[in-house]
């Protein structure tokens, strides 16, 4: 009976608080809260049914079957999977897996050519299914959210039996208990989007591995950490290579550097910690500002969506609307 009303309770948004002692003229705006609140529920529902159906039409038209399932030792670099042939390393084995190439950034090679080559086919089948596709986030106009294709338990045994343990090694503070992500393929050619402008991630731990194709130029540029001081300070400029991956924190500045010909596909997880999110440490970190401005900056680390004096020092990209009237707005 008890599991009933409750499994009932869930068919609809949960009633909205409202103090006992409320006054009679709250009323209107208690209401009209109210209806926002239980509009808002049902768009959210009725935005993961869609996906529930999306994903159970894809099931019979997907390419590689194994890839819906728990990742398999061969999808991985020899190096890797030999690290974590008997569970999840050492810490100490984690940081003899990985090179720091610049203070923060770790480099490892990670998945497999032939895995790199079908997970890509994949995504690219599925874009081109007609099936509705979900965008990776705000400033990425071309890729694919893979949690929205069916692949949301495959990326879930891999964080947390293969991620999870190099976040906790690498970054003891925010990735010590990752435990939900954001997985996305991000794409860049001519003709769609070329690079990508400075920014930090709307996460705590980042994995980014590069799928491919063959291309030249579409480096990813460092600079400092949000809210430590240099964060408009350039520091290391990555070359992608097919199956490598970088781990940094999701608060470091980067940005991906125009393509210059071919095209380039990545694979990137962005992992969150409720653990930390809940934590003081957390909160003191969304409190920093964006960038200190009292400082010249180097300019490949100014970004234009989020520096209000990026004109000062370089004119804008053609079509980009100053941040200030963006905010104004």
């Amino acid at each position: 009976m008890a599991l009933a009303m409750f499994v009932k309770a869930l068919e609809g948004p949960l009633p909205r608080w409202r103090p006992a002692d409320a006054h009679e003229e709250t009323d209107d705006a208690h209401e009209a809260a109210k209806d926002a609140h239980e509009a808002a529920w049902y768009r959210v529902a009725a935005s993961h049914h869609e996906d529930a159906q999306t994903c159970a039409a894809y099931q019979s038209l997907c390419l590689h079957t194994e890839l819906f399932q728990r990742p398999q030792p061969s999808w991985f670099a020899p190096s890797f999977a030999a690290a974590f042939a008997h569970g999840p390393p050492t810490a100490a084995a984690v940081r003899a897996l990985v090179e720091e190439v610049s203070p923060g950034v770790f480099a490892f090679d990670f998945l497999s050519p032939s895995f790199c080559e079908r997970l890509l086919c994949e995504l690219e089948h599925y874009d081109s299914s007609g099936l509705p596709v979900v965008r990776p986030n705000s400033m990425n106009r071309y890729g694919v959210v893979l949690n929205s294709i069916g692949m949301e338990k495959t990326i879930d045994a891999l964080q947390r039996h293969y991620v999870r343990a190099l976040a906790a090694a690498l970054f003891p503070v925010e990735g010590e208990h990752v435990d939900h992500h954001h997985a996305f393929m991000v794409q860049y050619k001519h003709g769609e989007d070329l690079g990508l402008d400075m920014h930090t991630d709307a996460c705590d731990v980042t994995l980014n591995v590069c799928l491919g194709k063959e291309f030249t130029g579409a480096g990813l540029t460092f600079c400092g950490l949000r809210g430590g001081g240099r964060e408009r300070t350039f520091s290391y400029r990555h070359q992608h290579v097919k199956g490598r991956a970088i781990m940094h924190a999701g608060h470091h500045r980067h940005g991906a550097d125009d393509i210059l010909g071919g095209e380039r596909y990545n694979l990137i997880l962005w992992n969150k910690s409720s653990t930390f999110r809940a934590s003081k440490d957390y909160m003191n970190k969304v409190a920093r500002p964006e960038a200190d401005e009292a400082d010249k900056p180097d300019l490949v680390c100014l970004s234009y969506t989020h520096d209000d004096d990026y004109e000062k020092y370089r004119p804008l990209p053609a079509g980009v609307v100053p941040r200030r009237e963006r905010c104004a707005g």
